[in-house]
């Protein structure tokens, strides 16, 4: 079934979400994480929400490989919405927009 610009609008902006707190959890060091209480609970928040993804970017070994993806999910899931709501035009001109 065909989805309406509504429902698509909804997932895409449920994937900004998502990507917007991983990106935003893979800027912040250990060090914010363990002395600013603020940044601690949302920390939390986002390892409770995505436990694997977290872990993911803790990985040595997956960590920059899987930062790369989300701010690339990120700035796509911004591009597509600014596409429906401003135009081509426009969202080629605030691409990537990835402010978290």
């Amino acid at each position: 079934m065909k989805k309406t610009k509504a429902q698509v609008m909804q997932q895409l902006k449920a994937l900004e979400k998502k990507y917007e707190a991983l990106v935003w959890y893979a800027r912040k060091s250990p060090q914010q994480i363990a002395t600013m209480e603020g940044v601690r609970i949302a920390a939390m928040e986002v390892e409770s929400e995505y436990p694997e993804e977290t872990a993911d970017l803790r990985s040595h070994q997956t960590g920059d490989w899987s930062h790369g993806f989300n701010s690339g999910m990120l700035a796509a899931t911004r591009y597509a919405q600014d596409c429906f709501v401003m135009g081509i035009e426009m969202a080629d001109m605030a691409f990537p927009d990835l402010n978290s």
